[in-house]
C-alpha cells in the first residue's frame, strides 16, 4: 500500500515518537510518503525523506521532524481539492493525519470526498473531541511544573507573588493539572473567575497563581492583584517552553500504543478511524471511532 503521513497544527513532545513507531510498523510492507509541513505539504505535494534509523534518532526529541504548519487554505474548497489531487497523484491507499480539532475537520473533508483517512490526536491542549488524552499533553504539563518550580525559588526569596500563564487555548486541562500538582493558591481557568475570588484564596506570603491563556491580559491582572493584596507581584508567560523537550516516559508509552493500534488497523485495511485514548477507571485504553 501507499501510505501518507502528515502533522498539522501545533507541535509537541511525543509526536516524533509516534511517527517513528508508525513508520516502524508499516515501512517493511508498504511505501511510506511523509508530507512536509502538514496540509500545506499535501496541497503542494511536498514530501520529505527519512529512513528508519533517522526517525529513531528523533523519536525521543520534541517537535516534529517532518514539520507542521497552520494551513488556512485547507479550510477552503479549493484547498481541499488540491489535497485530493495530491492524494490521487501519489496513489495513496490511506493518509494518516496527526493533529488537533482543526486537523480532524480537515480529515473529515477528505473522508467526505471518498478518501481513506486515519486520525491520531496530537495536541498539548488535550482538547480533542471524545478523547481523554492527546499526544503532547503530559510533557507540556511537566514542562510547566519544572518552569514554575524553578522560578518559585526566586519569588520565595523576595516574598513575591507570581502569576504564570499557561497554554490551553480554550481548554483548562493544563491549567488545572498544573495548579493541582504544585498546590497553587488559585487557578484562573475561565472567564467566570474573578480578582476578588483570587485575592480571597491567598494562603501564602508568596502566592502562586495559574492563569489559562486567552482569558485576560496578564500584565494588567498582575498590577491589579498587587494593588489589591499589597504583595509585590511578578508575572511569567511560559509560552513555547511547554511545547519542547524530551517527552516523558508516559508520553512515549502512550504515543507508541496509539501508533501500534493505527498500524494494526491499516494492516487489516480498516480505514477512516480515529485512534483515541479514553480513561477507563484510571487506565487509558485505545478506543476506535469513525472519522
Amino acid at each position: 500500500m501507499n501510505i501518507g503521513i502528515l502533522f498539522s497544527g501545533g507541535d509537541g513532545p511525543g509526536m516524533n515518537n509516534c511517527l517513528y513507531n508508525l513508520y516502524k510498523g508499516l515501512y517493511k510492507n508498504n511505501n511510506i510518503i511523509l508530507f512536509y509541513e502538514g496540509f500545506k505539504g499535501l496541497i503542494n505535494n511536498k514530501t520529505i525523506q527519512f529512513d528508519i534509523k533517522e526517525l529513531k534518532q528523533y523519536s525521543t526529541e520534541g517537535g516534529i521532524c517532518i514539520k507542521s504548519s497552520r494551513c488556512p487554505e485547507f479550510a477552503t474548497k479549493q484547498g481541499v481539492q488540491k489535497g485530493i489531487k495530491t492524494y490521487e497523484d501519489n496513489n495513496l491507499d490511506v493518509l494518516i493525519v496527526m493533529g488537533g480539532n482543526g486537523s480532524l475537520r480537515g480529515a473529515h473533508e477528505l473522508v467526505e470526498e471518498g478518501k481513506n483517512i486515519m486520525f491520531i490526536p496530537c495536541s498539548i491542549d488535550n482538547d480533542i473531541t471524545d478523547c481523554d488524552y492527546s499526544i503532547g499533553y503530559t510533557t507540556a504539563c511537566q514542562n510547566c511544573i519544572e518552569y514554575i518550580t524553578s522560578v518559585h525559588d526566586t519569588m520565595e526569596s523576595f516574598s513575591r507573588a507570581c502569576i504564570y500563564e499557561v497554554m490551553g487555548r480554550d481548554c483548562d486541562k493544563i491549567a488545572n493539572f498544573v495548579a493541582h500538582s504544585i498546590d497553587a493558591d488559585y487557578v484562573y481557568n475561565n472567564k467566570d473567575c474573578s480578582l476578588e475570588e483570587c485575592v480571597k484564596s491567598i494562603k501564602s506570603k508568596n502566592p502562586v497563581i495559574i492563569l489559562r491563556e486567552n482569558i485576560l491580559d496578564i500584565k494588567d491582572f498582575a498590577a491589579k492583584f498587587e494593588q489589591a493584596t499589597g504583595i509585590e507581584t511578578r508575572y511569567c508567560v511560559i509560552g513555547y517552553y511547554q511545547r519542547g523537550g524530551r517527552p516523558t516516559d508516559e508520553e512515549i508509552i502512550f504515543s507508541k500504543a496509539i501508533a501500534d493500534n493505527c498500524c494494526n488497523l491499516i494492516n487489516q485495511k480498516q480505514f477512516n478511524k480515529q485512534i483515541l485514548l479514553k480513561d477507563n477507571n484510571g487506565t487509558f485504553m485505545p478506543v476506535i471511532k469513525e472519522v
